[in-house]
C-alpha cells in the first residue's frame, strides 16, 4: 500500500459505489467512510464492503481527519452541498454527473474549487477513461477523416427508474435521459474536441409517465426519451438520440468527416476513409469481452463502459495522488484526462437550454452563467 494515498469516504450506496470501492483498494486507498441517505441501506453497503464507519450525517463524514478525499455518488440535489463543504476545508473531491442540479449549483461548485486550486476537484464523466474513445479523439486530432462535419450519438436502453418512486423519477431532482445520460455524452463532444455547444434544438418526453408499481398522485416526470440536434463553434452538427424504453444498452458514436468515418460502438472502433474499400477495425475491447464484473450489470447507469471507466478513473486518482519524483508531479497518464467542475457548469447551461428548447419548440442560444448564483456560499458550506 503507497503510504502517500488519502483516505477516503464514499457518499452514496448506488450500483457505482460497488465497483468504485474494490477498485481503489486495488490501487492502494483506504476507503475509511460511507455516507448513506437511509440507515439501513448504508450499513448494508459497509457491511458488504467492509468500510468501518457509516453513518446518515454528512458532516460526520466530511470532518473526519483520517479522510482527504470525497468520492460522490448520491443523488444530484446533494452534489453542490458536499462538494462544497469537503473543497472549503480542503478535501479533495470526485463528484458523479451531472454534478448539480442547475447552474447555479454548478457555479457554487466551481467557486468552491477555486479557493485551492491544488486541490482536487473533478467529475466522474466515464466514458472519458474508454481507450476506445482516447483513439477516436487521437484520430479526429490528427485529422484521419479529415475536416468534422457530423458527430451522431445514439444510446438505447433500459429504463432509469427504480422499482419505487425515487429522484430518477423527477428531472426537477436530477432524473432522466438527458441528464443521467445525455450529460455524458455532451461532456463527450468536448472530451473529443469538437468545439463548444452554441445552439440546440431538443424534444424531450415522458412516453412511460407510469409503471407497474409507479403512478397515481406521484407519477413520473422526467424525460425517457431524447432527440437533439446541437451546433457545435466549430461547424459541427451533433445530433443525441436516448431512448431508455427498451431491454440492455447499446451505445454508439458515428464522427462523419470529409475523408470517412470513424464508429464507437459499445468499446469498439472501426472506421473508413475514401482511399480504403472497407472498414477496418481499429481497436476490439478484449477487456470488455473478458470483464466479469462489468458483465454482471444490467443498469443503464452502469453499464460495461461504466464499470470500465470507474476502474480506470482509480488508476488516474492512484497516478494523481503518488509522488514519485522529486518535482512532486506524479507521472499521469496523458490519455486519462478528467471533467473539472468548470466542464460540469458548462454542460449544465446545454441542459437547460435543451429543456428550453423543448418547450419553446425552437432553436435556443446556450449561456453560460458567470453570474448566477452570486450569492454567499455560507448556506452550503456552513456546519453545526
Amino acid at each position: 500500500m503507497c503510504p502517500q494515498l488519502p483516505g477516503v469516504a464514499i457518499f452514496g450506496t448506488s450500483p457505482p459505489v460497488f465497483v468504485i470501492v474494490p477498485a481503489l483498494r486495488d490501487k492502494g486507498f483506504r476507503v475509511e467512510a460511507i455516507w448513506g441517505r437511509k440507515l439501513g441501506d448504508v450499513e448494508a453497503a459497509a457491511d458488504k464492503l467492509n468500510i468501518p464507519f457509516y453513518t446518515t450525517q454528512i458532516d460526520e463524514v466530511v470532518l473526519r481527519k483520517d479522510v482527504d478525499l470525497i468520492i460522490i455518488f448520491t443523488s444530484p440535489n446533494l452534489h453542490a452541498q458536499i462538494s462544497v463543504k469537503a473543497l472549503r476545508i480542503g478535501k479533495h473531491v470526485v463528484c458523479d454527473r451531472p454534478g448539480g442540479l442547475n447552474q447555479t449549483e454548478g457555479l457554487r461548485m466551481v467557486r468552491a474549487a477555486a479557493y485551492y486550486p491544488s486541490l482536487l476537484a473533478i467529475l466522474a464523466y466515464s466514458l472519458r477513461f474508454l481507450p476506445n474513445m482516447s483513439l477516436l479523439k487521437k484520430l479526429i486530432h490528427e485529422k484521419h477523416i479529415g475536416q468534422i462535419k457530423l458527430c451522431d450519438i445514439r444510446i438505447l436502453c433500459g429504463s432509469l427508474l427504480d422499482r419505487n418512486y425515487s429522484w430518477q423519477c423527477d428531472s426537477t431532482m436530477g432524473g432522466g435521459a438527458l441528464a443521467l445520460l445525455g450529460s455524458n455524452l455532451i461532456d463527450l463532444l468536448s472530451y473529443l474536441g469538437l468545439g463548444r455547444i452554441l445552439r440546440v434544438n431538443a424534444t424531450l418526453r415522458t412516453l412511460t409517465p407510469a409503471t407497474s408499481s409507479i403512478g397515481g398522485i406521484r407519477e413520473v416526470t422526467c424525460d425517457d426519451l431524447c432527440v437533439a440536434q446541437l451546433q457545435l463553434s466549430c461547424g459541427v452538427l451533433a445530433t443525441l438520440n436516448i431512448n431508455t424504453n427498451l431491454h440492455g444498452y447499446t451505445q454508439e458514436v458515428v464522427v462523419c468527416g470529409s475523408r470517412g468515418h470513424l464508429i464507437a460502438q459499445g468499446g469498439d472502433l472501426r472506421g473508413r476513409t475514401i482511399k480504403e474499400e472497407r472498414e477496418e477495425v481499429l481497436y476490439i475491447d478484449v477487456e470488455e469481452l473478458n470483464s466479469e464484473q462489468s458483465s454482471s450489470s444490467t443498469s443503464p447507469c452502469l453499464t460495461r463502459m461504466h464499470v470500465k471507466g470507474l476502474m480506470r478513473l482509480a488508476s488516474y486518482l492512484r497516478d494523481r495522488f503518488s509522488l514519485t519524483s522529486d518535482s512532486g508531479q506524479p507521472p499521469l497518464d496523458i490519455s486519462l484526462e478528467p471533467a473539472h467542475f468548470d466542464q460540469g457548469l458548462y454542460i449544465q447551461s446545454v441542459i437547460e437550454a435543451l429543456r428550453k428548447s423543448s418547450q419553446t419548440r425552437q432553436w435556443e442560444k446556450v449561456e453560460t452563467s458567470d453570474e448566477e448564483g452570486s450569492d454567499s456560499m455560507d448556506s452550503w458550506s456552513s456546519f453545526p
